[in-house]
């Protein structure tokens, strides 16, 4: 069978096994502009989470526009796809998706997107938090006007969140996006941070450090931190 039969008629190994090629050749230099109508239609709709994983690296690399410089029609129809993986009942769809729209430079796919994005920061499961707001920060350091509200979404994301990993993301947001808000919230909550874990200790370890090394006046504000940090059991988190 040629590749354009496996990918239409094979069954889930078959299929794996043709889109492996596929994204081999495309690695290699071909274009293969004939197969991604094929993809589309026969390959896009399988739940097989393999496929699924595959189909995210294919994304990434296959060509998008046509020699005019405009996007191909077919993206339409992927980035339809693409909304719907965002509202997966499967988490780790989600948060694979989040994942994978951090690597895209395309903001026309991106932007219809937008509104599951935001909303994934709602989800239940943490790994779908966490990614959600990965994918939010990178969207707005790369194209900013998509997402200009970034900062203050994410600082109310911030002080309602629980999980630490996910504050963790959402604090270094903060501390590249907009260090003002960053500071705010450590204030807000400076005699809690025992409590915090490791990791988001250590990231505000760094923030104290950056602020007072460029502004040694700033040590005041912080000096009940800075003492709560040396009294940590934790040596990660001691200053």
């Amino acid at each position: 069978m040629s590749l354009k039969q496996d990918l239409e008629k094979g069954d889930n190994k078959t299929k794996i096994e043709a889109l492996k090629k596929t994204i081999q050749m495309i690695l290699n230099g071909e274009k293969m502009p004939s197969l991604l109508m094929t993809i589309i239609r026969f390959v896009m709709p399988v739940r097989d989470h393999t496929i699924k994983k595959m189909l995210l690296i294919f994304w990434e690399i296959v060509p998008k526009y046509n020699p005019d410089g405009k996007m191909l029609h077919e993206f339409i129809l992927v980035c339809d796809a693409y909304r719907k993986d965002l509202q997966h009942p499967n988490e780790f769809i989600r948060g694979s998706t989040l994942r994978f729209l951090c690597k895209l430079k395309e903001a026309e796919l991106l932007e219809p997107l937008m509104p599951a994005i935001r909303q994934c920061l709602e989800h239940r499961h943490s790994y779908v938090r966490r990614n959600a707001v990965l994918a939010i920060y990178t969207i707005y350091r790369n194209f900013d006007f998509l997402i200009p509200d970034a900062p203050e979404l994410i600082a109310k994301f911030l002080e309602g969140e629980q999980d630490m990993s996910c504050k963790r993301n959402a604090f270094m947001m903060l501390i590249h996006a907009d260090q003002d808000r960053a500071l705010n919230y450590l204030s807000s909550c400076i005699d809690q941070v025992n409590s915090f874990g490791d990791i988001l200790q250590l990231v505000i370890v760094e923030l104290i450090y950056k602020v007072c090394h460029a502004n040694p006046s700033e040590r005041a504000r912080f000096i009940r931190c800075i003492y709560n940090f040396l009294n940590f059991s934790s040596p990660a988190c001691q200053i």
